[in-house]
């Protein structure tokens, strides 16, 4: 390639930089571009999606029966931007729409949950702390806000019971109504037509909404992206995470929590990751990438659900 002028984008995050490399290769899907950021000025846009069904059920590292038949789907759509404000520094916005539909057996009572709108949109600052040119790698920290933004109240179409006149933040309603606080920790580094990027984030939350607990988490991701073409690049990501115990507050008591498939999560899982990433014009402008998960690993600390597998898809383009 003639031009050695690098621009990245981010997963469904939208994280981007400017690097030099032989290869147009971009960051993986989870890894939020690692800790790459955006030159000074230039503002990018991009779409994502994420698609699951969960219809096992888990405790521990076991998987168990699906006593209430759940089947649950989940459709993610994400809108992000992202700017560079200094040659150092740049933020990034999120805010996703949510669609979920879950039917499942509550005792004698066939319960259906369907029920979409925005959810909670997420503003991200990252500061450069060693940078690719002089270092040979790059670090980053970054600090960020979840704002309540998504419904805790929002009618269902369709509701259960227990939650037919009640406000509440069940993991099934749009937002938690409450604050919640971030901070990262990004790595990256080329290898000729290969890219490494890593990145672990720190999630605070306080109590929701009715005294519910959805436990503070530890995500992390690891991507290796190489370049087959001046068009395609593939990529194998690994992401995890580690959720606290959950509380449900004042929405349920314990036999019904025992008992209920719509739960936050807690514990910890894994993913693998293979992906595609297409550039139409063999540079990172405008881009399409593909990739499908794969559960890995669990060790959840109560009975609850999981999806096995996820579709994902970002295109993004930078201004």
């Amino acid at each position: 390639m003639t031009d050695r002028r690098k621009t990245y984008l981010t997963p469904l995050l939208v994280a981007a930089g400017i690097n030099c490399a032989q290869a147009d290769t971009m960051p993986g899907i989870y890894s939020m571009g690692g800790a790459m950021i955006l030159p000074e000025g230039k503002l990018m846009a991009a779409y994502g999606y994420i698609g699951f069904t969960r219809e096992n059920m888990y405790d521990g590292t076991q998987e168990r029966p699906n006593m209430q038949h759940l089947d649950a789907r989940a459709n993610v759509n994400i809108l992000a931007l992202r700017y560079g404000m200094h040659k150092d520094f740049d933020f990034r916005i999120l805010l996703p729409y949510k669609s979920i539909e879950a039917t499942a057996q509550l005792g004698p009572n066939n319960v259906a949950i369907d029920n979409n709108g925005i959810g909670d949109m997420v503003v991200m600052g990252r500061y450069v702390l060693k940078h690719m040119a002089e270092d040979d790698y790059q670090l980053s920290l970054g600090f960020g806000i979840k704002l309540p933004t998504g419904s805790t109240d929002k009618g269902f179409k369709v509701a259960p019971p227990f939650a037919q006149n009640t406000n509440t933040p069940l993991p099934t309603q749009m937002g938690t109504g409450r604050e919640e606080y971030k901070a990262e920790l990004g790595f990256s580094k080329d290898f000729g037509s290969m890219r490494l990027d890593a990145l672990t984030m720190y999630t605070y939350r306080p109590l929701a909404e009715h005294e519910y607990d959805f436990g503070n988490e530890i995500a992390y991701d690891i991507s290796l992206m190489a370049e087959v073409t001046d068009q395609i690049n593939v990529g194998l990501e690994y992401n995890g995470k580690y959720n606290t115990s959950t509380n449900m507050g004042d929405d349920t008591n314990p036999v019904l929590r025992e008992k209920l498939p719509f739960k936050a999560f807690s514990g910890s899982v894994g993913y693998i990751t293979p992906e595609i990433q297409y550039l139409p014009f063999g540079k990172p402008k405008i881009h399409l990438s593909v990739g499908v998960s794969f559960l890995a690993h669990y060790n959840v600390k109560e009975y609850q659900p999981l999806e096995k597998r996820r579709v994902l898809v970002r295109f993004g383009y930078l201004f």
